[in-house]
């Protein structure tokens, strides 16, 4: 079964990222990645499609809302998106690594490495 993880703030209006500030940071995820722009009507504006050599194909997922990103990888891969998003993108408040029932999270800093992320985890 996939699991979804979000990076989100529990402070609502403390993460904002625009679809034009996605579009910049997405290079990170080098030529592997594909930029696809779904219908209008669809909660998303944007994601990525990154299938690297080897290894499960993940999305990053951007909402219009630009309140939250989202990735359906490997625990593995949303430690490592969890990492690129604190780099790539500022916040005002805490910055939070959740799953998609927010049965835990790990608070996220920008000296984290994916490690760190994974180590991190506290269920609620």
């Amino acid at each position: 079964m996939s699991r979804s993880w979000i990076v989100t703030s529990p402070e609502p209006g403390s993460f904002q990222v625009t679809l034009e500030q996605f579009r910049s940071a997405i290079s990170y995820w080098g030529p592997d990645a594909t930029l696809s722009v779904p219908p209008d009507d669809h909660g998303t504006d944007a994601y990525l499609d990154v299938n690297r050599p080897g290894q499960p194909g993940f999305l990053v997922i951007h909402y219009r809302r630009d309140d939250m990103l989202s990735t359906d990888g490997t625990q593995e891969q949303a430690a490592e998106f969890a990492v690129w998003a604190m780099q790539a993108f500022s916040a005002t408040g805490e910055l939070w690594l959740v799953d998609q029932g927010y049965s835990g999270h790990v608070v996220l800093t920008p000296d984290m490495t994916p490690a760190d992320v994974m180590n991190g985890w506290q269920e609620h």
